[in-house]
C-alpha cells in the first residue's frame, strides 16, 4: 500500500497564497503565467486571479498512465500567445520528476522568453531532479499526492483497499454511482 497525501481545496488556496505571497516578496514581476495542463492550469488560474496577470497553458506528456512515468516527455501543446521578450512564470502542481517542468522551462525559452521562472504547489525533493523556482510544500519522503482535480482518476487506479483509505465511504459510494453510468 502507498502512502497517500489528498488535499482538500481549502489547502489548495492556502499553497496558492503562500506561493503567490512569495514571488510578490521576492520582486519577481511576471508578464505572463503559463499552467501546464492539467493541475498547472488550475493554479495558474488562481494566481493569475491573485496578481491580475494573463494566464495562457501548455500541455506535456510524461505520465504514461497512473503513476507511471515515461522516460521522455512529448510536448502536446505550446502557449497560444507570443512569448517572446515576456518574463513567464511556468506553473505546474507537483515538481516529481522535475522532468516536465525543465522541458517545458526549455521549450518557453526556444519560443523566446525573456526569463523563465517555476512554481509549484509541491516539490518532491526525493524524487525531482528540478528545484523550482518558487514551491509551497517541500516533500522529502515519497508520497503519492492526490488533488481535488484528480479524485475520480485515483478511484478508478487504486485497489479497492486503498480507495477505503483514501475517501470517505459516502465519496466511494458516489465515485461507483458514477461508474455506473
Amino acid at each position: 500500500m502507498a502512502d497517500y497525501h489528498r488535499y482538500k481545496w481549502e489547502d489548495i488556496e492556502r499553497g496558492v497564497m503562500k506561493l503567490v505571497q512569495d514571488i510578490i516578496k521576492s520582486g519577481y514581476q511576471p508578464d505572463v503565467l503559463i499552467g501546464i495542463s492539467k493541475g498547472g492550469v488550475v493554479m495558474a488560474s488562481l494566481m493569475a486571479d491573485m496578481l491580475g496577470i494573463p494566464t495562457d497553458l501548455m500541455q506535456l506528456a510524461h505520465w504514461g498512465g497512473f503513476g507511471k512515468a515515461r522516460d521522455d516527455v512529448v510536448i502536446k501543446y505550446r502557449p497560444s500567445i507570443d512569448i517572446r521578450d515576456l518574463r513567464v512564470l511556468l506553473i505546474d502542481d507537483v515538481s516529481d520528476t522535475g522532468l516536465t517542468l525543465s522541458t517545458a522551462k526549455e521549450v518557453l525559452i526556444r519560443l523566446g522568453a525573456r526569463d523563465v521562472k517555476t512554481a509549484v504547489l509541491d516539490y518532491k525533493a526525493i524524487s525531482s531532479k528540478y528545484i523550482p523556482d518558487y514551491y509551497a510544500y517541500k516533500w522529502v519522503r515519497w508520497v503519492y499526492i492526490i488533488y481535488p482535480w484528480e479524485s475520480f482518476e485515483t478511484f478508478k487506479n487504486v485497489s479497492i483497499n486503498d480507495a477505503r483509505i483514501i475517501f470517505t465511504s459516502h465519496e466511494l459510494v458516489k465515485m461507483q454511482e458514477l461508474m455506473r453510468t
